[in-house]
């Protein structure tokens, strides 16, 4: 098992470093370095850091009184509520785009900064809620018996002992949901609506594919990364959460829940579920359109997720079972600071480089896909694993235990139930990607969320609302199966 660590642990430094040289031995002249700094270069940066301030702050601010509301008290059936929460952290972007399109285009113009805005608060406030949600979850009980004895009220409580944990979930979750919208890729570049709404992201796939100079892509990929990392330092901590998307049981003890609860569960679910009814209605106004290479789409798209989440699997399952520290956690979560449009902009500049780039796109895009899905399983098999660990270590060392039948005996039973639901999560990251497909794939290249975004170049919204629905029941058909997977698996090892 530490083998597998070592060997993990390389990998993605080696990821890190063909990426810094790629950066580095760019092809091609381009223009003077200083030619780039201009008007261009600044509208976009200064795009690129309001949109995000933006978007994270607004979603901060709805998140928390969603979040206050419904940990009040825990009532039944707030697991389905969470899950609803996270399956739109999940959701492919492709099908938030084009329900905030199909719902919201005659009250507003989708296609500009408002358009962007309205799609990352579909994003990022559900996980925000959830994120906060948890946080006052945690808040023990001993402390409001503690503050009803020393006789404090509703105001009081609040004041002293949820507000400090709110003010310390804040900050985290404002972060990384900055962290996400200034990294914003397929929202900025299908709802843009024009140059003055690109961000560096944008800048960076136009450098490349419409442009054809990489050494602009090298300076916005270097500004990209010296704004996070000043975002970070700013902070005086890097961020990093995830969900851990396990199965939720009902407690018998909780109640029914009150009136404001009841009220805030159904103005969030309608919210939240509108785009989608406006999405199925657009893809049902009309017979099905289909394309001529839906087929081909498809079954690119499945087996780049499959063999993406296989990998991002043996990734995560490496990187449990090493020891924790300040590099391992960089490692770890480093797609998360390291935004995925730079690490592959490294990476296909070094393979113009070599002259293979078009001939490896496929081992790209799963290289990428499963770096990008790694962070956010690894919390739920480390957790287990840790569990295991401190449990049945002793005993496997007095008996002299190899770590492959301690694999066998000890850890693959207590993973066995979450692998189904880590692989689909994977699988469902990667099949709903755009902007990994659209930077390195060849103009014959083609997945279901490249065939959506044509036609929505083309303005076929019908197709690209039928497409997007297709994608959407694919996810959702791949996550009912690993529940299920997971469920039965729970119920063979009890």
């Amino acid at each position: 098992m530490s083998v597998l660590s070592r060997v993990v642990s390389l990998f993605i430094l080696l990821t890190f470093v063909l990426c810094a040289a790629g950066l580095y031995l760019h092809p091609g002249v381009g223009l003077p370095w200083r030619d780039y700094f201009d008007g261009w270069f600044f509208s976009v940066l200064q795009f690129s850091i309001v949109q995000a301030l933006l978007s994270s702050a607004i979603s901060v601010v709805v998140a928390l009184p969603f979040s206050w509301v419904l940990a009040r008290k825990p009532f039944q059936y707030q697991w389905a509520l969470k899950g609803l929460l996270n399956l739109f952290f999940i959701m492919p972007v492709l099908v938030i785009i084009l329900g905030v399109v199909t719902a919201y285009s005659d009250w507003l113009n989708v296609f500009s900064l408002k358009g962007i805005l309205l799609a990352h608060l579909y994003l990022n406030v559900p996980f925000a809620i959830r994120m906060i949600w948890q946080s006052l979850e945690n808040i023990s009980g001993e402390y409001y018996r503690l503050g009803s004895t020393m006789g404090f009220g509703r105001i009081h409580a609040f004041r002293w002992i949820e507000l400090p944990v709110l003010l310390q979930a804040i900050r985290p979750v404002f972060v990384l949901i900055f962290i996400l919208c200034f990294s914003s890729f397929t929202v900025v570049l299908t709802l843009g609506g024009g140059p003055e709404n690109t961000n560096l992201e944008v800048a960076i796939f136009q450098a490349l594919k419409l442009d054809f100079d990489p050494k602009a892509g090298v300076v916005y990929a270097c500004a990209h990364i010296a704004i996070i990392a000043l975002v970070i330092a700013a902070f005086k901590r890097q961020t990093a959460s995830a969900l851990e998307f396990s199965r939720q049981s009902i407690s018998p003890k909780k109640a029914q829940p009150n009136f404001i609860q009841v009220i805030t569960v159904v103005l969030l679910v309608l919210v939240l579920v509108y785009p989608l009814y406006s999405l199925a209605s657009s893809a049902f106004s009309v017979g099905w359109i289909g394309s001529t290479r839906l087929f081909e789409a498809m079954l690119t798209s499945l087996l780049i997720a499959i063999f993406s989440a296989l990998l991002s699997i043996l990734l995560a399952l490496g990187r449990a079972f090493s020891s924790q520290n300040r590099f391992t956690q960089l490692i770890d979560f480093g797609l998360l600071i390291l935004p995925v449009m730079v690490v592959i902009t490294g990476l296909f500049l070094l393979a113009l480089r070599l002259g293979i780039a078009f001939r490896v796109t496929h081992v790209l895009i799963v290289w990428v896909n499963s770096l990008m899905a790694m962070p956010l399983i690894i919390p739920a098999l480390r957790n287990r694993i840790e569990s295991y660990k401190n449990r049945y270590s002793p005993l496997c060392d007095v008996l002299g235990m190899p770590s492959g039948t301690q694999l066998r005996l000890v850890y693959w039973p207590a993973i066995r139930s979450i692998l189904p639901w880590s692989f689909a999560l994977s699988v469902v990251l990667s099949v709903g990607d755009l902007g990994v497909g659209v930077m390195v794939g060849s103009a014959s290249f083609i997945t279901l969320p490249i065939l959506i975004y044509q036609a929505i170049g083309s303005y076929q919204m019908v197709l690209a609302s039928q497409l997007t629905l297709l994608l959407l029941l694919l996810c959702a058909l791949i996550l009912f199966i690993a529940e299920w997977t997971g469920e039965k698996q729970a119920h063979v090892k009890g």
